[in-house]
This record gives C-alpha cells, structure tokens and sequence, in this order.
C-alpha cells in the first residue's frame, strides 16, 4: 500500500460519485449527461444510443533540439515514425507539447544554453501528421524564448488543426479549455503549470497556473455539458522516484472539483496511478519524444490507453490499459518481453492497491 492511501480512500467516500465497476478488466463508472459540446465533430450514426472512442495520454514531448533539426530539414514524420501507426488507431491522442514552437531562423536551441529550445513551424505538421490532436502549453519551457514564441506556438498550432490548452489565444481566458468531440462523446482538456523557468519572468497572465481558484470555475462552467474533463498538471520535482505530496493534493481536489482524469507531467520519469470515485490519476506519464539518455527510467515510460464508452445510463472509462514504451528522439511501443514487465512492474509498485489488483497489465 503506498502512502495516502487511506486518504484516498475518504477521499471516495466524499466525492459520493457512481459505484466502481470491474468488467472483465478494468472499469470505471461516472455518470455523465449534459448537451451539445462547443466544438464541431463526429456524432455517433443517426439510430444508435451507443458511442466508444479510444483516448491515448502521452508523455512530455520536445520537438526541439535535434529533432527539430530533423524536421527543419523536411521529415516532419521523423519523431513519430515508430508510432504513428498505433496513435491513428487511437480517436484521441493527447500530450504534452514541452517545447514551443517558433521561428528562430533555424535554431532549435539557445546557443548558450540547451535548456531553452524550440520546435519549428513545422513541428505542428509533425504532431498532426503522428497522429496527435491535442496538446498541453502549459509548462516550464511555455516562454522559452519569449512571448513572441508562445503567441507563435498557437498560431501553427491552430493552422494544422491541433488543439491546444494552457496558453490563451487572442480574447480566451487563461483557463480556456480546448474543447474535443468524437463520435458523439464530449471532451473538455485543460492545462495548468506549477513551475515556469526564469527568475523574475512574469508569467501567470500568459500561461494558465495550478491554480484551483481558476482552475475550479472553468471546470464546472463546462461540467454540464462535457462527458469528460481532462486536466493535464505540470509540476511536482523532476527525476524524483515517485509522486510529490504536492502533485498528489492537486490532483485530488482538481478531481473533487469537477475532473476525471488528472494527467502529471515534468517529472520525466513514470509513477504510479490513483483512482477514487470513478476516476483516474495518474500522476506522470514520464518521456515520449525526449532523449535523456543518462537516467533509466527516463528512457523507458508508458502510454496510457482508455476506452470510454457513452449510452442511455451515460458515459464511462471502461477500460485503462498501460502500454510500456522506450522513449527518445523515436519512440516506440515495447513487445511483450523483459523491458515491458519491469515497466509495468513499476507502474503498479507505485499505483494505488485498486489499481494493482484490477488494472490490466
């Protein structure tokens, strides 16, 4: 039993929400009505009650330093090459975007320091084209190398049709969500950061804080009419072996406050995930495309996969699976062998007991 346990567990006590349900894997309830989503998309055929989609959570992405470099040079398929096979069977990927992605005249990092990089313009082509439809600008490197750059990253975004939350367009709040419909099942995605690099820089009018106060409201003004809210968390400490007490609270009361899915991200490397009241945690996805070569768990992570489900009793997760990875400037999906069960043994060492016993691994 990991520590907080049974803190989560009056934590499910107070969130009153529908019972958890185990099918022949993992399943999750959560009742869900509400009417039409704020954003165009696919509806479920005329005659049927029952809609499903595929919803695939990604890790930290940087499309800057050398792999932009790569796509400067044209191959815009490069850092998904090895997946994009697998996230296009999926109806809704999502990630962390941790570069921006801007004009630099052909630089892809600071010439003084390369812990200030950048994606090109056509790193919004790339997500696009691997398969990508939405992602998180709210993180530590969000202003690396200025507002400009930030006001560059959803400009490309918005041209290739890749949505985006955390850094507000011209005229949207900071906690404006970017809203996604597929097959008839509602999605709202948020992105907060804890953290922002530079001293001094004056930030939280730019890039959406881990702030409940303004995170909350934003929440519950699309509650009513989304099937699920995803929150996408930026913080806690990097390469630390597990979840901070910190990251662990956030994600409680964003999930007590509306949420049902809590995706952590800066750490780059995997933890553990949490359930309570019919919803999901999961405290860091680690590395996807990002090479750091010097740390274990900083090659090897996992992607998480849901199926969500949407009838006449409403919308549920009814199953999460966990898909063990090697992260770098190519990701790929691990077979099953030795790699993949010391990656699923991890994750479950550090999850939740519910999760350790009913998860499919």
């Amino acid at each position: 039993m990991i520590p907080g346990e049974a803190r989560g567990e009056r934590w499910l006590r107070w969130a009153g929400l529908t019972a958890f349900t185990v099918y022949c894997c993992w399943a999750l309830l959560m009742d869900r009505g509400g009417g039409p989503a704020g954003e165009p998309g696919a509806a479920p055929p005329e005659g049927r009650s029952f809609s499903e989609i595929r919803f695939l959570a990604l890790g930290d992405v940087n499309l800057g330093r050398r792999v932009g470099q790569v796509i400067l040079k044209g191959d815009t398929l490069y850092p998904f090459a090895r997946v994009a096979d697998t996230l296009r069977a999926y109806d809704v990927v999502f990630a962390n975007l941790e570069s921006n992605i801007s004009d630099q005249h052909g630089r892809t990092e600071h010439p003084r320091n390369n812990m200030i990089f950048t994606a090109p313009p056509a790193a919004a082509q790339a997500l696009k084209r691997g398969g990508v439809r939405v992602v998180a600008t709210a993180n530590n490197h969000a202003l690396d190398f200025g507002v400009s750059a930030r006001d560059q990253t959803i400009r490309y975004l918005d041209s290739a049709g890749v949505f985006h939350c955390g850094t507000p367009g011209k005229g949207e709040s900071l906690y404006h969500p970017a809203l996604f419909r597929a097959n008839g099942i509602r999605m709202a995605f948020f992105a907060v950061t804890d953290l922002m690099n530079g001293r001094g820089v004056k930030w939280n009018d730019l890039v959406a804080g881990a702030d409940t106060g303004g995170l909350l409201p934003s929440i519950r003004a699309v509650r009513e009419t989304t099937d699920v809210v995803v929150v996408s968390y930026h913080g806690g400490v990097e390469y630390a072996p597990k979840a901070s007490e910190r990251t662990r609270m956030f994600a409680r009361q964003v999930l007590e406050g509306g949420a049902d899915i809590v995706l952590g991200h800066h750490p780059h490397i995997p933890y553990g995930i949490e359930t309570a009241g019919g919803k999901v945690a999961a405290h860091s996805l680690g590395n996807f495309v990002f090479m750091q070569p010097d740390r274990t768990w900083t090659r090897f992570s996992f992607a998480l996969s849901f199926d969500i489900i949407r009838d006449a009793t409403g919308t549920r997760i009814r199953s999460l699976r966990a898909l063990p990875l090697r992260a770098g400037f190519q990701p790929e999906f691990l077979p099953p062998g030795s790699e993949a069960a010391r990656i699923r043994q991890r994750i479950r060492l550090l999850s939740s007991q519910d999760v350790q016993e009913h998860m499919t691994w």
